[in-house]
């Protein structure tokens, strides 16, 4: 399990130091974590997923840095046309990171409501041309794929998701 202030220390020293997003069960020790250390301009806690994507875009736009949204598989739905009519590479090119938390991903016991959605988790974003990952469960694998993911999207100005399991 990665300890979320570790976490959010070498996601700062990247660059990223906006966050937004609406709560998530299996993130909570994340969000918690950014609710106590970053201050109320630069994490806001949104109503819904597509205004989080919508605020992170914002944010880029007024300062050419890359936010973070997090939010749980369940709000992709509501993040759809933001992230098609805002960040896909065909319209404003928006970089971000999106952390998502993956209820209902198979083979794991979850809530029945959550299994729909966990199964086409991973296919959704495929199917809107946004690169995921699986995030890793240590910071040191994580740091190892998180700099080529970030000098990839800087690069490219695009979008990409980490999936996080449960116990991550």
């Amino acid at each position: 399990m990665i300890e979320p202030a570790q976490f959010l220390n070498y996601l700062q020293s990247m660059g990223i130091n906006f966050f937004t997003g609406v709560p998530d069960s299996l993130l909570k020790n994340m969000c918690a974590c950014i609710t106590d250390s970053v201050d109320e301009e630069h994490h806001i806690i949104a109503a819904n997923e597509g205004g989080a994507v919508a605020l992170a875009s914002g944010y880029y736009l007024a300062t050419g840095d890359i936010p973070l949204v997090y939010m749980q598989n369940s709000g992709i739905g509501n993040a759809v046309n933001p992230l098609l009519s805002l960040v896909d590479p065909e319209v404003y090119s928006i970089p971000m990171i999106l952390v998502v938390g993956w209820r209902g991903e198979p083979g794991v016991h979850d809530e029945p409501q959550h299994k729909k959605q966990g199964a086409v988790t991973c296919e959704l974003f495929d199917a809107m041309g946004i690169g995921w990952t699986l995030m890793p469960d240590s910071l040191d694998d994580f740091k190892n794929i998180f700099s080529s993911i970030y000098t990839h999207i800087r690069k490219n100005l695009q979008a990409h998701v980490l999936i996080v399991k449960k116990d991550t």
